[in-house]
């Protein structure tokens, strides 16, 4: 059978990026459908509350937490099965870009197995905007010319091939925070990285609860547990990440948080 856009009883697909979690990054047409108050929203657990209070309509969450990932996403399929068989706009609503890392063309794929050809509205990726949100651009001339984007889980909770170290290289790590320390020491041991490269941590990018946190390979992982950093987080390495912060403070090296870009600790 091939998939529609719309099936007999009006029933449909559209698959949302919700962006890094500020309503005011949603698209103009991810806004539009969000606020379609007779659709059904099936979000994942990420998503900010800020997004989710743009929604209408109804809204079903998926608890998907490391160890439970495939029985949510078998839920996920579920609630959006009912919503089409009860004819329904189904939204899947994804954090960031649905197609970044966040099993967009694996959920295509499903719903053509129920008969429908979802719409994609793409969101803006936290690969990108998040280290901008926290004052870290990702290139940066003289510093950066390249960047390389990583998951911190590869398929059935393998680590994913680390790329060897370049000077001029940045790389972004999506959904990694729950492994930084072993990510920093693979990265040390294993990809030739100084252990003084910067680091970045940028949590709830573009939310009132925004947070930064800056370190290196070393004091990182410490870091990020002394400020209990969580999901959803972005993670950039590389010189980049000191390029912009080091001007706002004038030229020192910065360890520590910072709270929507004021900073409020600073590590001695």
């Amino acid at each position: 059978m091939t998939p529609v856009r719309v099936l007999k009883n009006g029933g449909k697909i559209t698959m949302v990026g919700s962006g890094p979690g500020d309503p005011d990054l949603l698209t103009v047409a991810a806004y539009r459908v969000l606020s379609d108050p007779d659709a059904l929203v099936v979000s994942d657990r990420l998503v900010s509350k800020e997004i989710l209070e743009v929604v209408k309509g109804e809204i079903r969450i998926a608890r998907k937490v490391p160890g439970c990932a495939d029985a949510a996403q078998e839920e996920i399929y579920k609630w959006c099965k009912e919503g089409l068989d009860a004819g329904k706009h189904v939204i899947r609503l994804k954090i960031g870009d649905p197609f970044v890392f966040g099993r967009g063309g694996e959920e295509v794929l499903k719903f053509r197995e129920f008969g429908v050809e979802p719409k994609v509205i793409p969101g803006v990726s936290a690969a990108f905007s998040a280290p901008l949100l926290g004052s870290i651009p990702v290139t940066h001339r003289g510093v950066s010319n390249q960047v390389v984007m990583c998951t911190g889980y590869g398929r059935n909770g393998t680590s994913p091939d680390l790329i060897k170290y370049h000077k001029e290289q940045t790389i972004v790590f999506l959904m990694a925070v729950g492994r930084l320390r072993e990510l920093c020491e693979r990265l040390i041991n294993m990809a030739g990285y100084p252990s003084n490269t910067p680091v970045g941590i940028i949590q709830d990018a573009g939310c009132p609860t925004q947070r930064t946190v800056v370190g290196n390979m070393e004091t990182i992982s410490d870091l990020a547990e002394k400020y209990n950093i969580q999901a959803p987080s972005t993670i950039v390495v590389g010189e980049v990440v000191n390029v912009l912060l080091h001007e706002s403070l004038s030229g020192e090296q910065f360890h520590g948080q910072i709270q929507n870009m004021t900073i409020s600790e600073v590590e001695t």
